[in-house]
């Protein structure tokens, strides 16, 4: 029994009239009433019988509808779910972020995604660019968000550009500098920092001091934290100065004044990291979705 004799018998029961039905379906009279005696044939019974302006159903035909309607339906669920799976909005991704969700795109991004495709289950890990690194080589995530110099990826990943930031600069409020800061950054020569402990040469903290070097500047009084989002208090506790992407500067407060950075290194690029050699129709998706999303 095949899709196109079920939906057939459907049309025909529904309009009562072999013709109607042809024309709604597209097809010659002859070819559905060729599909209705084959179905009928299958079923060893009648469906119709014919009166003088059309057709009628038999009790057998009837009792059939709703199950016909039944299968038809089951059967357009079950293609459209292969469709979804095929377009890779089905299945489970599980991605990797620390201090990524400072930017505003990707929140905004994730809350989409589990909106508009539900199918998708989808895992959050917070892990350190090293860890993230680590878990996609070893398939234990999928993707990652995060701060990272393209050069200084393992050979088995890419990255995919999300979003971009400016780099701001914050001061503690009592320090002499707050107000005496106009954009050159040599004034700050002899300051304590506060920065970001990533891997050398990887994350932001190392993208961070080469802008800054750029400038001029050569932070060699750094204290490194683990945290991204402790520095605006260790700001305003006095501890130092900082240099952190602009949205991060949410969670200023009390004690710190902030100040744009108009230099065109002094930017932050958000990534989205993936597997070089990746099948995932899943993942595959999400990245697409997130380029045009960034």
């Amino acid at each position: 029994m095949e899709l196109r004799h079920l939906k057939a018998f459907v049309v025909a029961a529904q309009l009562q009239h072999f013709s109607q039905a042809a024309e709604q379906l597209g097809i010659a009279q002859p070819a559905l009433s060729q599909l209705i005696r084959s179905l009928e044939k299958e079923l060893g019974l009648s469906l119709f019988r014919r009166e003088n302006r059309g057709v009628v159903l038999t009790a057998a035909g009837m009792a059939f509808v709703p199950h016909a309607q039944q299968s038809i339906a089951s059967s357009e669920l079950a293609i459209a779910a292969a469709r979804r799976a095929r377009r890779g909005e089905v299945g489970e991704i599980s991605i990797g972020y620390h201090s990524a969700l400072f930017e505003h795109n990707l929140p905004q991004l994730l809350r989409h995604y589990f909106t508009t495709f539900p199918d998708i289950k989808v895992s959050l890990v917070d892990a350190g660019i090293r860890a993230q690194f680590e878990m996609l080589l070893e398939h234990k995530i999928d993707l990652a968000f995060a701060r990272v110099f393209k050069d200084h990826l393992p050979d088995r990943l890419r990255t995919h550009h999300f979003s971009q930031s400016r780099l701001v600069l914050l001061i503690p409020d009592n320090n002499p500098l707050a107000t005496r800061f106009k954009g050159d950054l040599t004034i700050l020569r002899g300051e304590k920092f506060v920065f970001l402990q990533d891997p050398t040469g990887i994350g932001l903290t190392s993208h961070t001091l080469q802008a800054c070097r750029l400038n001029q500047l050569h932070p060699d009084n750094i204290f490194y934290v683990p945290s991204l989002m402790s520095i605006p208090g260790l700001v305003a506790a006095g501890i130092g100065v900082s240099i952190v992407p602009e949205p991060l500067a949410r969670l200023t407060m009390p004690g710190v004044h902030l100040f744009a950075l108009d230099m065109p290194e002094m930017v932050s690029e958000l990534s989205l990291i993936s597997r070089i050699d990746e099948r995932s129709s899943a993942v595959l998706h999400f990245i697409e979705q997130a380029q045009a999303w960034g």
